[in-house]
């Protein structure tokens, strides 16, 4: 059942073809156009902003490296987890979950996003792994009405948030501005974690095989929503677990690196009596100086090898939970970890290169431009849709059943473009410029 696709084919190349369901996803991924236009999307700096940095592309590679690492040491530590054979995905499997972990992301990172659920507002909000979702199911047509086609379980591992956006989403709304001229306050518009709502038939095809006890527990919340704060959804199947920490290590040690490479963190940002004293509460205690010292070393081999060993460490640092014995299905009870100590670390990383580079003026005007050209261009493509809309969304605009679905074409459209590709539209019908963040104002 977990290798089963929605459209209930096989799709294999007649009787030669040797590859089983999880590599034929990966082949699919691959060849996928909108896994080839993370190569020109944001990561955390923009993609004019030289070659050296990660974009969307490359992040979710070494994430996909990472992920399959992951499972290659938990394969290695088999004695601990007799009762869990089978549970781990193979390389093929985790690796269709890494790869498109953030292929639902727009153009100009949580800028576009904001953007997005803003104008969405009215007509089922966006949120970039709900576009996840829905690009996977249904707007990446490569093989018809049901998008990739996928198998059930590297949906599943896909599905970050299992609950739908009107069950998490904050019963009030922040002040609307009239005038799409006006910047949005990016804080009050950030999204619910969720899928959307227009998606439940997808989502009661993928959770089928669960019981209802864990279908429903599986939906629950950690957090109700309250006044203007949205809620949140409680627990992630297995594999999504382990796709959801190689995310956080890429995102925490190579990051950093691009960070230190392009001179945003210094070592008074990083090394600080914080970090020393949870380095100490781990196996790195004894290298920390070399650690620092490499980090900003001027000799490319050493950082190198020092971020390959933060990697390592942090790999070798996982372990499987319990998230809920009342869970009757392994997938769904069962969790990838980091132990305190390594989860802690990690954490310091990741607010280092959020306060000093993701929060820094550079990157927030950056974003602040990305979002009024994502605004800019969904008003003007939803006013005069027969005219700017490409040919494939046109038709599919024209043949949306109201204004909420001929709304979410409009989206799709603007969710599927590269910072290139919107920059290009934005200049042809305003003639601004707002590309590089180091521009000096």
């Amino acid at each position: 059942m977990w290798t089963h696709r929605r459209s209930g084919q096989t799709n294999q190349r007649g009787n030669q073809d040797h590859r089983d369901p999880y590599e034929r996803d990966r082949t699919r991924v691959i060849h996928c156009p909108a896994f080839r236009r993370l190569q020109r999307k944001t990561q955390i700096l923009g993609t004019d902003e030289g070659d050296f940095h990660r974009t969307r592309l490359t992040h979710s590679l070494e994430v996909d490296s990472i992920g399959r690492s992951i499972v290659h040491n938990l394969l290695m530590s088999q004695e601990k987890y007799i009762g869990l054979a089978g549970l781990l995905p193979n390389d093929d499997l985790i690796s269709v979950i890494c790869l498109l972990h953030d292929i639902g992301h727009p153009p100009f990172g949580h800028g576009g996003e904001v953007a997005l659920n803003y104008m969405m507002r009215n007509y089922g909000g966006f949120e970039a792994n709900g576009q996840t979702l829905r690009l996977l199911t249904k707007v990446e047509s490569s093989y018809g009405t049901y998008g990739l086609d996928l198998t059930r379980r590297a949906l599943l591992g896909i599905l970050k948030y299992p609950v739908k956006r009107s069950t998490v989403a904050a019963p009030k709304q922040p002040p609307v501005h009239e005038s799409i001229h006006k910047t949005i306050k990016i804080n009050d518009w950030l999204p619910p974690k969720a899928y959307f709502d227009c998606e439940q038939p997808e989502i009661d095809w993928l959770l089928s095989p669960f019981s209802d006890s864990d279908k429903e527990l599986f939906q629950s919340l950690s957090q109700m929503p309250h006044n203007t704060k949205s809620g949140k959804s409680a627990y992630h199947s297995f594999d999504c677990s382990i796709m959801d920490i190689a995310d956080d290590i890429a995102y925490g040690v190579h990051d950093l690196e691009d960070a230190i490479h392009l001179r945003l963190i210094n070592p008074s940002h990083l090394d600080t009596s914080e970090l020393r004293q949870l380095l100490n509460n781990t196996l790195l205690t004894d290298r920390q100086n070399q650690i620092i010292d490499s980090l900003f070393s001027s000799d490319l081999y050493s950082r190198k090898q020092t971020i390959g060993e933060m990697v390592n460490y942090f790999i070798t640092s996982t372990q499987i939970i319990i998230t809920n014995e009342k869970f009757e299905n392994k997938l769904l009870k069962y969790n990838l970890a980091l132990s305190p100590e390594a989860n802690a670390l990690l954490n310091y990383l990741k607010q280092c290169i959020f306060n000093n580079v993701i929060d820094s003026q550079e990157a927030r005007t950056f974003e602040y431009g990305g979002q009024t050209v994502v605004l800019r261009l969904f008003d003007a493509i939803s006013s005069n849709p027969a005219s700017l809309l490409d040919n494939k969304n046109r038709v599919l605009f024209n043949q949306a059943e109201d204004e909420t679905s001929a709304y979410r074409i409009v989206c799709d459209y603007l969710a599927n473009m590269t910072d290139e590709y919107a920059y290009r539209m934005h200049e042809r019908l305003f003639g601004f410029n707002t590309r590089t963040i180091f521009e000096r104002l």
